[in-house]
């Protein structure tokens, strides 16, 4: 399974660059997850590799660009920028003055209609102890950034079946490679991972950006809820074996620098088992059985289906009891009124159907109309005799479409039939309501846990990357490197956490 989401992309930021002293500033801004970074002290060339891998919404470049050393305004082709302003040319930006992070943060609230006293969270990584990110020419060359000729060195780092989010994170462990306390922690999740006895979870992987917005639009469906569900029960799983608990131990530190959250692993089990809990006390899991699909003896099995199915086996039932109950009440009385009018004239039609042009008709489902009609022709008999169908044939009447128009010569209905069906549309409407209104509500009650979410999803999207890359480490025959902090080697060792033998 490929864990990437076509509907929900990842979200593109608004970015910002400005220049002070300390170097170029990289500013982003993501207006779904609320958040914004803001890195410094960059290299001319560090800014514009994070341009070129960066899809972003806006672009927007600070007035401090066009001051150089010397104190001239201008900012072009040559000397100092110029690599950054061949980036830009020809691209949509827009300048912008002020406070670099605090006008950016202005821009992000107008350009997406918010109060001006919605708040962002700061997630920017500290880059104290980190070593600078990869030259542009040196992430190109070696295949980080996707280059024509150039084969994709995350692609050799991982097993075909970790595409996707499990990718993109060691893409950017490459491009910016982490502290050395991160960096070790990460090693020795792979160290463990390499001894590992015990059987792994799926590690389901859910985009935080896709989190976020379907809670706070109250669009998640009950999928949705099942593997946010699975999420919670996959971190539980591994917290509750010794091996697998190590290891997610070790994560919580590169999972806090991702995320800007801080967890403490007993708080991030406690929630995960009270969202968990919830989850399943409001959403119908696979193997429960109180939620079957109507069905009756004459009326077309599609039909239910058709009718059900968009709402039923999404929310157990005790908490939509009379809606439920109001269908099956409904369904049977639309059975009934449809084995009363229409079987005895079915029983008619075989009776005779045996010299040529004799009537045909059947109990038919207009799928278009979502309508269970009765479709036929020469239905009339020559003679009335009161014979039996003869009573049922009289109460017979074109059927109309919503707009009161008449479907077609064969089609047929009764009165008793279409009130059956109106009042089991109605019923079935109702339970749909209902359905989506518990779905809403649990949705604006996992709100509150949005950052626990985040923090999970994105824990099993690393732990899932370094066991893929572990896999394929052992099977090309890999070995862990030595690594060492700035201060005693000058290069820092953190792009590739397993080498050659």
């Amino acid at each position: 399974e490929v864990d990437h989401d076509l509907e929900f992309p990842d979200p593109m930021p608004v970015v910002g660059i400005s220049r002070s002293a300390k170097g170029y500033c990289l500013i982003s801004v993501l207006e779904t997850m609320k958040t914004y970074s803001a890195e410094e002290g960059l290299t001319e060339e560090a800014i514009v590799t994070k341009l070129r891998i960066c899809r972003y919404h806006h672009l927007y470049l600070h007035s401090s660009l066009r001051n150089n050393s010397s104190g001239t305004s201008r900012w072009g082709e040559f000397g100092e920028g110029g690599l950054l302003w061949g980036e830009c040319n020809g691209k949509s930006f827009d300048w912008f003055d002020g406070s670099p992070i605090d006008e950016l943060l202005c821009k992000v609230r107008e350009i997406y209609g918010l109060d001006e006293k919605t708040s962002f969270r700061n997630v920017t990584i500290s880059l104290e102890g980190r070593p600078q990110p990869l030259y542009l020419g040196t992430a190109t060359q070696i295949g980080v950034i996707p280059t024509e000729g150039i084969p994709s060195l995350p692609k050799m780092l991982l097993p075909p079946n970790c595409a996707g989010l499990p990718s993109m994170y060691i893409r950017d462990l490459l491009l910016n490679p982490p502290s050395f306390d991160v960096a070790s922690a990460i090693q020795e999740a792979c160290r463990l991972m390499c001894s590992i006895t015990c059987s792994i979870p799926e590690f389901t992987c859910i985009p935080s950006a896709k989190l976020v917005k379907l809670l706070e639009s109250k669009e998640v469906n009950h999928i949705e809820f099942c593997r946010i569900k699975n999420v919670l029960d996959e971190i539980m799983l591994m917290n509750g074996n010794t091996e697998l608990s190590a290891i997610q131990n070790k994560l919580l530190e590169p999972a806090s620098v991702v995320t800007g959250l801080k967890v403490d692993a007993d708080i991030l089990i406690k929630e995960c088992r009270f969202i968990s809990k919830h989850i399943g006390e409001v959403i119908s899991l696979a193997g429960e059985s109180d939620q079957a699909i109507t069905s009756s003896e004459y009326i077309p099995k599609e039909f239910f289906n058709d009718m059900e199915s968009s709402w039923k086996g999404r929310v157990k039932r005790v908490h939509a009891e009379e809606e439920f109950a109001n269908v099956d009440v409904a369904a049977q009385a639309l059975s009934t009124a449809v084995t009363e009018d229409f079987l005895p004239i079915i029983v008619r039609v075989k009776a005779v159907m045996s010299s040529h042009g004799s009537s045909k008709g059947e109990i038919s489902y207009a799928k278009e109309h979502g309508a269970v009609w009765f479709k036929g022709r020469r239905l009339t008999p020559t003679v009335w005799a009161n014979t039996p169908g003869e009573e049922q044939i009289k109460q017979l009447k074109p059927a109309i479409d919503s707009k009161g128009r008449r479907v077609g010569e064969e089609w047929f209905t009764t009165t008793k039939v279409e009130n059956a069906l109106a009042r089991y549309h109605e019923a079935c409407d109702n339970a749909k309501c209902k359905v989506l209104e518990l779905l809403r509500g649990l949705s604006s009650e996992l709100q509150d846990k949005i950052n626990i979410l985040v923090f999970c999803s994105t824990l099993l999207i690393i732990t899932k990357a370094l066991f893929g890359h572990v896999s394929e480490g052992l099977r090309r025959g890999w070995v862990l490197p030595a690594i060492y902090p700035l201060s005693k080697v000058p290069i820092f060792i953190t792009s590739l956490y397993f080498e050659s033998r």
